[in-house]
């Protein structure tokens, strides 16, 4: 009876696991069409009239934002599986005598590459978005102009993001 229960107890916990990434899953496809939507009004207003151009030192801050956001639930969603796989599922294996390996987050983290492209791009997209647009702006601005000062405020602070969210995301 308490080895049922305690089967009972961990399968709980795995599907409440296995809902949160799913629901991790989804939460980043809904930042990313978010973030997509923000930048391409951004663009829309800075291109639809010349004077709105500067409307563009918006846009890495809108990058930044919804990166920080998708690489959050990237880490999370790693905890709960490492979890998963370093937890909760040997212990079931070995309440239901069954081989560790048969265990989905075990097997699929043991032969099989994790997927991580989107992770990459939203990272590369971020860089491209923080160095073009102050750049396409540098180039677009009068040299005598009072923005220029305050772009090159908003450049050095956006690379500073880039570069503090780049290695902190890879040392996770």
């Amino acid at each position: 009876m308490a080895q049922q229960n305690a089967i009972a107890h961990l399968e709980a916990i795995r599907h409440d696991i296995r809902d949160e990434v799913k629901r991790r899953i989804e939460q980043r496809d809904r930042y990313s069409i978010q973030l997509t939507i923000a930048m391409g009004a951004i663009v829309a207003v800075s291109f639809s009239v010349p004077n709105l151009r500067e409307v563009l030192i918006a846009a890495p801050l809108v990058s930044i934002y919804f990166t920080v956001l998708i690489l959050y639930s990237y880490r999370v969603h790693k905890v709960m599986t490492q979890y998963l796989r370093e937890e909760i599922e040997p212990e079931l294996a070995r309440l239901c005598e069954t081989a560790p390996e048969k265990e989905w987050e075990t097997w699929y983290a043991a032969g099989h590459e994790i997927p991580g492209i989107r992770r990459g791009f939203f990272l590369g997209a971020l860089w491209f978005v923080c160095l073009a647009s102050p750049i396409y702006l540098w180039m677009t601005e009068s040299q005598d102009s009072e923005f220029k000062k305050v772009l090159i405020v908003f450049t050095v602070l956006y690379m500073v993001a880039a570069v503090v969210i780049t290695v902190t995301d890879k040392k996770r």
